[in-house]
């Protein structure tokens, strides 16, 4: 008899097939393809994530450098309600969205809430100011966008 514990990478192949189905399908890091990685399309409605806190700052933070960090070959921003702040110089958050800006296609944003909350017109080429109205109407058609709130 043998006495001699098999670790986990021990077990042979039909040992293996026992365990896992026919149906089941394992994928750790499944591989992206050229229209995965064309174009992202984002939505940021505060300029803070889940809560107005310095936590919330930092999750925003993470969010938009993993943004800036994606194999996305185009981005395009729609900055709406508290997130047309993250446009004001005095924002803590400025210099990472400036990194989106540079990253980016193209900016959208709501100029009822550049009004609203006081932020002064940006000049860069990159950001464009649309009415709420025509923002919404690009948001309702766009496939799958990601919207942090």
């Amino acid at each position: 008899m043998n006495s001699k514990q098999k670790n986990s990478l021990e077990y042979s192949k039909p040992q293996l097939e026992e365990k896992i189905s026919d149906n089941t399908i394992l994928e750790v890091m499944p591989q992206k393809t050229d229209e995965d990685v064309n174009t992202r399309y984002v939505v940021i409605k505060h300029d803070y994530y889940s809560s107005d806190s310095d936590h919330g700052r930092g999750l925003l933070v993470d969010f938009i450098s993993s943004i800036c960090e994606s194999s996305y070959n185009t981005v395009i921003v729609y900055l709406i309600d508290k997130g047309v702040r993250l446009l004001d110089e005095n924002n803590p958050l400025y210099d990472d969205m400036v990194r989106l800006i540079e990253k980016s296609e193209f900016i959208s944003v709501s100029k009822e809430s550049l009004i609203f909350y006081d932020v002064a017109e940006p000049s860069d080429h990159k950001i464009v100011i649309q009415s709420s109205k025509s923002i919404a109407e690009d948001i309702i058609y766009l496939n799958n966008p990601l919207i942090l709130e």
